[in-house]
């Protein structure tokens, strides 16, 4: 069976550890021969621009997934104009030639909110979905919500769902309290160098 490509897609306003810890464990439990991040323009989901420019974005993905083997970063969401669709970049991956299957990386919260996506059919068509909890959702509950579509359970990873989020990083940011180990070293310098989220240059970690 081909490996397949992880596809994981997002504002990632900033990038943080437990997005680099789901990813790895995703790719560890898939097999997955390749991570594909790719930081998203728009959120379709959400009517105000990111907090952070799309330029910053794209370097804090870079270096939060810098030390990462078989990790490539895609700017084509970036580069389009308008909200960034799943289903768009999906199509632009296969008129590219990649053939290998394409598994979705998303949270239980995206999953459950998949329905409202542009063409959510043809997603599927192109890439199936793994799914990994976020808090407050278990298992449990989480098949609740997908009710009688029981083929999100199946693409539910047994991953420890873990709190943290990109919101709560930007409060602690804006507070300027400290963010302990919730970023990366890298990712932290240029988010005070650059002065985004309301960061001050001069706390160290």
């Amino acid at each position: 069976m081909t490996a397949p490509l992880l596809l994981f897609g997002g504002t990632f306003d900033p990038p943080h550890r437990h997005h680099r810890t789901m990813a790895l464990r995703a790719m560890e439990l898939l097999g997955a021969d390749e991570l594909l991040l790719v930081p998203a323009r728009i959120n379709p989901q959400r009517s105000a621009l990111p907090p952070a420019p799309a330029e910053d974005r794209l370097e804090m993905v870079r270096r939060a997934f810098a030390k990462v083997p078989r990790t490539r970063v895609s700017e084509s969401e970036l580069r389009r104009e308008g909200p960034s669709f799943t289903v768009d970049t999906l199509r632009e991956l296969r008129r590219a030639g990649e053939a290998r299957p394409i598994r979705l990386l998303l949270g239980s919260d995206q999953a459950l909110n998949f329905r409202t996506w542009r063409e959510p059919q043809a997603i599927l068509e192109i890439a199936a979905p793994a799914v990994v909890l976020r808090p407050p959702h278990t298992r449990e509950s989480f098949g609740r919500a997908v009710g009688d579509d029981r083929r999100w359970l199946e693409w539910l990873l047994p991953i420890e769902p873990i709190d943290c989020s990109s919101t709560e990083i930007r409060r602690r940011i804006a507070a300027d309290e400290p963010l302990a180990d919730l970023v990366e070293p890298a990712v932290e310098q240029h988010i005070r160098s650059r002065g985004l989220y309301g960061a001050c240059s001069h706390r160290p970690g």
